[in-house]
């Protein structure tokens, strides 16, 4: 597993020095690509690419207005491999080959071939932002039949799956040191794949969930949501859905088929952080009633209750328990 991260505000150099530079480390993580930086303003380029095998996925943001793939670099770099973008930018993207073009609004996906000419078209007035996740096409072809006759079909922003493609992603590059490497999945690169398969399929949610990967795949990106988010008061099952870009009632099916639920899954990380303050002499200095609400309990009744249920102690008991 490799990444690759890059921000042209740490270069020193000239504007189109970064700009070669930022070019230069895209196109190592997934292919030999040309852009054009828009005229007139400084250069401002970042990515975070992440290497899975024969996948790449990463975040591509700049101030450039295209990025494209001709015939010169096809026939110095030629490749079979497919890759799903998804505007992850306010802005509406157009995306051209084959001689079809396909704007992607905010949160749209749409697939294109590496072995074919393209450009990717950001309005003048903005950065491009952007998520792209790069597979061999045999990867594909092998868990779907219809692969070729999707490239260049719009993937609205309604679909489901592109979103959940989208958290999954943004979730991986994020993992960093230990994190990483404990707690990326083995399948990582099996799981991007049947979420692409998803999206450019365009299947229902009764079809997605035939697929135990995909399944898998989901449910990792809600829970490492909700792992990020928990502590929040106030943070809510709707609240989730919307982080996700999909409906309350998707994402409940999903705890339903892990076997729990929202409101279990958020109590015990709360109880869980609030007994780890307790046990903690870095946050000796805290009032039990402070713990409480740090950990996104509404009421310290509430917190009471619920804490020695879970752990038949008082707050104050498991406080009294460490300091002796």
């Amino acid at each position: 597993m490799q990444r690759i991260s890059f921000d042209s505000a740490d270069l020193p150099g000239d504007e189109r020095l970064r700009k070669d530079r930022w070019v230069d480390s895209l196109s190592s993580g997934y292919v030999r690509l040309r852009a054009d930086a828009r005229p007139n303003v400084p250069f401002d380029g970042q990515l975070k690419i992440m290497l899975l095998g024969q996948a790449a996925i990463g975040r591509i943001c700049g101030t450039v207005k295209t990025i494209s793939r001709g015939a010169a670099e096809i026939a110095i770099e030629n490749t079979d491999n497919a890759v799903l973008l998804l505007n992850s930018g306010t802005d509406e993207m157009l995306v051209e080959q084959s001689g079809k073009s396909v704007a992607c609004t905010a949160g749209a996906a749409v697939l294109i071939e590496q072995c074919v000419p393209s450009t990717i078209n950001v309005s003048a007035q903005h950065h491009c932002n952007f998520m792209a996740i790069q597979l061999p096409r045999q990867q594909l072809r092998g868990q779907t039949c219809n692969v070729e006759d999707r490239f260049m079909t719009p993937i609205p922003a309604s679909a489901s799956a592109p979103a959940l493609a989208y958290a999954y992603v943004e979730t991986l590059l994020k993992l960093s040191g230990a994190a990483e490497q404990a707690d990326i999945p083995r399948f990582a690169a099996d799981h991007i794949a049947d979420l692409v398969v998803a999206a450019v399929a365009l299947k229902t949610l009764h079809q997605e969930t035939q697929a135990p990967s995909l399944r898998a795949a989901r449910f990792e990106t809600v829970r490492r949501e909700l792992d990020r988010n928990f502590m929040m008061p106030g943070f809510s099952l709707t609240a989730l859905a919307r982080r996700l870009l999909v409906s309350p009632r998707y994402v409940q099916a999903l705890f339903s088929e892990a076997g729990t639920s929202f409101t279990g899954e958020l109590t015990t990380r709360r109880l869980m952080r609030a007994h780890e303050m307790l046990a903690s002499p870095h946050y000796a200095h805290m009032k039990v009633m402070d713990v409480a609400y740090e950990c996104g309990f509404p009421t310290v009744s509430h917190f009471h209750r619920i804490f020695r249920r879970h752990f038949d102690a008082t707050p104050g008991e498991v406080r009294d328990r460490a300091i002796t």
